[in-house]
């Protein structure tokens, strides 16, 4: 029973961003090498939410190597090695776009993922994170530090070879029918399931107008095609943008209540620590009346979601395809008071002044403006100069910039779900704003005189 347990600790939401390395060699199932790396991260800098995990501050790693400058001394660690990691996604992810960020080829690697083989032994658990499979085995673990997390999940595997009574990690993983993955000559094959899903995603109906901000997904994503259901307060953002990330995800959030089909219960870090003294809500009683039937579900907390759910591949992108849907809802909902106390964002190249624009989102109590986006900003309105460049597969210089200004948002956990408007329908808007005042059409105002056909578009 070989191998060797890996665990990377993350600064910010970059998956290059690797603060914490933690190593560990297992032989015939016992620990003979162990390996604890501090590493200054790429980009530089920490996000609160990531220091609040793993404890990890600027001035620890500020004086220490990059992780190009650690690659040649671990490098044997990987090639030709059975690695384990437990969500191997994320941490075979990290590790990939890192070597590519500092242009070093990948070794010949395969690994396998200690959470999902768990999840198909361990029937009944509460979720299959590290500490809760870690106490089912009476594993101690000082969760969040990398070489602590590495040990541990070299001691899931040992037990779970012994409860399937295998030999090795190939057996154990052949045995429960997964597929290693494999890193190979700067490409990969992600660890998974055998049998092959054919997407449906599109033939779901979404929560409301939340509709995914990218056409291309991550099968590998952990919530991809998965069913996820929010409760409790959360502590880092609004429940709105959660589920903005988890639709990008190619995840579902409806139905929004607790079902059999629901696959992760995420609840609120304040509700988190409440359910771990004793509390029970109604949701995580149900949660836990379907893990007993043996239901796929888990009770994740939410620091364990934001973990997760990032994904590079989930990043925001304008694209013709989701203006087009947007603004088709947007002018379905027919909404007389769209606009008010609404951020609108304006690119450039539009066929009128900007001042007139402004002037008319402003008439409709709204806030119209070009020069940056923030968590307020509700809507961006795409100019018809800038809508044709998207179709000849061109971005100027002002898509360009909206983007990076909306990820950098996104990654700081400071935006909402932003709509994206092409300006033909913004002025479509307004002709019949004006015409409702008029008299000469309907307009709703209300938000239950919304057609509920629209609003699951």
């Amino acid at each position: 029973m070989n191998f060797v347990a890996l665990d990377f600790e993350t600064a910010n939401y970059k998956h290059t961003s690797i603060c914490q390395i933690g190593i560990v060699v297992f032989e015939d199932g016992e620990i003979v090498d162990k390996l604890s790396l501090l590493v200054k991260p790429t980009p530089n800098y920490f996000e609160n939410l990531h220091i609040s995990i793993h404890g990890i501050k600027p001035e620890k790693v500020k004086d220490k190597p990059t992780f190009d400058e650690y690659w040649s001394k671990i490098l044997q660690y990987f090639e030709n090695k059975e690695i384990v990691a437990h969500n191997a996604s994320f941490d075979l992810s990290a590790l990939r776009h890192t070597l590519q960020y500092f242009n070093i080829p990948f070794p010949k690697t395969t690994y396998h993922c200690s959470m999902q083989l768990s999840k198909r032994i361990l029937k009944g658990l509460i979720n299959y994170q590290l500490p809760t499979v870690c106490k089912h085995y009476n594993i101690d673990i000082e969760h969040h530090d990398a070489l602590n997390d590495a040990i541990a999940a070299g001691k899931i595997i040992v037990n779970l070879c012994k409860d399937e009574q295998v030999t090795s990690i190939q057996e154990l993983t052949t045995k429960l029918n997964f597929r290693p993955g494999k890193l190979f000559d700067n490409d990969y094959l992600p660890f998974s399931g055998k049998s092959e899903r054919k997407s449906n995603w599109s033939h779901k109906i979404l929560y409301d107008n939340i509709l995914p901000q990218t056409a291309e997904f991550n099968d590998e994503h952990p919530f991809y095609e998965k069913y996820i259901v929010f409760t409790g307060a959360l502590s880092n953002l609004s429940r709105v943008d959660a589920m903005q990330m988890v639709v990008n995800s190619g995840g579902f959030i409806k139905p929004d209540s607790l079902t059999q089909k629901t696959n992760y219960l995420v609840v609120g870090n304040y509700d988190f620590k409440q359910y771990g003294d004793g509390y029970k809500s109604t949701k995580l009683q149900k949660a836990e009346q379907y893990i007993q039937k043996n239901l796929d579900i888990e009770v994740i907390s939410e620091n364990d979601f934001f973990k997760m759910v990032h994904s590079e591949k989930t990043k925001f992108e304008i694209t013709p395809k989701q203006i087009e849907k947007d603004s088709e809802l947007f002018l379905n909902r027919n909404k007389y008071n769209e606009l008010s106390k609404k951020d609108v964002f304006f690119t450039s190249n539009l066929s009128i002044e900007k001042i007139e624009v402004f002037q008319m989102v402003g008439n409709c109590s709204g806030y119209g403006h070009d020069y940056d986006l923030s968590y307020e900003t509700n809507y961006i309105v795409i100019s018809n100069y800038t809508v044709e460049k998207l179709k000849q597969g061109m971005k100027t210089e002002s898509v360009l910039k909206v983007e990076e200004l909306r990820n950098k948002a996104q990654n700081r956990g400071e935006v909402q779900g932003i709509k994206l408007i092409d300006e033909i329908t913004f002025y479509e808007y307004m002709k019949r704003q004006e015409q409702f005042q008029r008299k000469e059409i309907q307009m709703n105002i209300n938000e239950s005189e919304i057609d509920e056909e629209y609003r699951n578009k």
